[in-house]
């Protein structure tokens, strides 16, 4: 991709400051102190020293693992440009009544399977997930092969001229019949801010260069201002359910990363009013206990605001211990959830696909340092399974 006058500069002042960076990582996630804290300790400590083993194993699966690109899929999207990213809406299927099936219908909650005949939006999950183990992993032991393929998957999705997606989702998440891509097809890249975490864990390693760094800074304004001005992008802004959540968490973690700060404060400002319309004073989501699969939705949005108040933080914003007037709060929305989830209490509204307890998992963890109680630590061992969240805890140790 072709560099600004703006990044140039950029590229030119980041050879100045490249011997400091390794010194103060940037993340956006989580709480640089607390996981350089925990690097430290590993030294001495047998039970982190165990956790970052299983995490290695992890990350050596995908040291030799190939990762597909938006290049491989057989599918044209509307515009004829593979290097844009294609995906199908989740819940829509062909309408019976036609006979072609279209304009195709929405089943909520129910994934219609032929949608992964397009490979995109598995493809980048799937590499966002593997970059930031192997960043961590990286970070964790100072292995090279970690940073080397990490660094390798980050330029063949985002840099190279043969494989890069374009910095736009104008066709995420298309309505057959319908339409050529919708604004709820920004939920795709919700996992996005990973990306950034990774980088900064990036930094100290000599196999990142400044070109990726200005790349990666080029990529993302250029995301950004898509999300800003494009029609989806504003409508996306506007909705009401964790679609609005997700994408101001979004927005907020790359304007920040991209020196926009006046950006994420808008954000973040306009989102004490989000929680007030999202959080009954019991704890309820309405918004999302209208949903099929009303449990997996309250506790996807609670995830979302988990993640947008770790980036709040960075700005000088405290949701954590938000509440408005009449006492709605993130902690009553975690909190109306756990007897569903821990204590097997029936759940009271539709959920026709089965909860993974592990969603809620992380949650708990980071609410027992938030809040500062050991009961949601002690609540998040009912549900552990301790395959699955190795990265999860070794960073909230």
């Amino acid at each position: 991709m072709k560099l600004t006058k703006k990044y140039i500069i950029f590229l030119t002042l980041m050879c100045l400051q490249k011997q400091v960076v390794a010194q103060a990582i940037e993340l956006y996630l989580h709480d640089a102190k607390k996981v350089a804290a925990t690097k430290s300790l590993a030294k001495n400590d047998v039970a982190i020293k165990e956790k970052i083993a299983q995490l290695s194993k992890q990350a050596d699966k995908l040291v030799n693992k190939k990762f597909g690109s938006v290049m491989d899929k057989n599918v044209l999207p509307p515009c004829g440009n593979k290097h844009e990213y294609l995906s199908l809406a989740r819940y829509y299927w062909p309408d019976p009544s036609k006979p072609d099936g279209k304009p195709y219908i929405k089943k909520d909650g129910e994934k219609n399977p032929d949608n992964d005949l397009i490979s995109d939006d598995k493809n980048f999950d799937d590499l966002i997930a593997a970059v930031n183990d192997l960043s961590w992993a990286y970070y964790f032991t100072n292995e090279n092969k970690y940073a080397e393929k990490a660094v390798q998957l980050i330029r063949f999705w985002f840099l190279d001229t043969a494989t890069y997606m374009s910095p736009n989702l104008n066709h995420a998440q298309v309505r057959t019949g319908i339409d050529t891509g919708v604004s709820t097809g920004i939920i795709d890249t919700h996992n996005l801010p990973q990306m950034l975490d990774a980088i900064g864990l990036l930094h100290s390693s000599a196999i990142w260069k400044l070109s990726d760094e200005s790349g990666m800074k080029q990529w993302f304004d250029d995301y950004l201002y898509w999300l800003l001005n494009s029609n989806n992008g504003k409508k996306e802004r506007e909705a009401k359910n964790n679609h609005g959540t997700f994408y101001d968490m979004q927005v907020a973690s790359i304007a920040l990363f991209c020196g926009q700060k006046k950006v994420a404060d808008e954000i973040l400002k306009n989102d004490f009013e989000r929680l007030a319309w999202q959080v009954e004073i019991d704890g309820k989501q309405p918004l999302e206990l209208s949903r099929t699969l009303a449990l997996s939705y309250s506790t996807f949005n609670l995830e979302a605001w988990f993640r947008l108040a770790s980036i709040a933080e960075k700005n000088g914003v405290d949701f954590w211990h938000y509440e408005t007037k009449d006492g709605r709060s993130l902690k009553k929305a975690l909190v109306y959830l756990i007897p569903f989830v821990v204590d097997g209490k029936p759940w009271e509204y539709k959920q026709i696909n089965k909860y993974k307890q592990q969603d809620l998992y992380r949650l708990l963890l980071i609410a027992a340092e938030k809040f500062k109680d050991d009961k949601y630590k002690k609540q998040a061992e009912k549900i552990k399974d301790s395959n699955k969240n190795v990265l999860v805890d070794l960073l909230n140790t």
